[in-house]
């Protein structure tokens, strides 16, 4: 079986993703030829699905961050993001987009408030 790959230009590097073609060769393709949507799933309460455990992940990028800056991490240290504090931040489950979010404080601890599906 070969591997083939799809390039696209694109502003911001993205992962790839492979798929199966009709031809049976595997082809790599980037998120961004992807639409991010997200699924529409419906799972009653009382089901034993509903009750298992995901992890969801908020990514904020901090430019120039390396190694030494994380072995001198202190508490209190403030790392600058090149986030805007305007813009919601994507929330993520298993590589998969979900909802559009924005950060809040509950009881002095740090939450995400979800802004927008999808």
């Amino acid at each position: 079986m070969s591997l083939e790959t799809s390039e696209t230009p694109s502003a911001a590097p993205s992962a790839n993703v492979a798929t199966e073609s009709s031809s049976s060769a595997l082809l790599m393709k980037t998120e961004s030829e992807f639409p991010i949507s997200a699924p529409s799933l419906s799972i009653p309460t009382g089901s034993p699905l509903a009750g298992l455990p995901v992890q969801l992940d908020v990514t904020v990028p901090i430019p120039n961050f390396r190694v030494h800056n994380l072995l001198s991490l202190e508490k209190g240290t403030v790392l600058e993001s090149t986030w805007s504090h305007v813009e919601d931040v994507p929330v993520w489950c298993g590589g998969v987009q979900l909802v559009w979010a924005e950060f809040e404080v509950v009881d002095q601890k740090l939450a995400v408030r979800v802004t927008r599906i999808g």
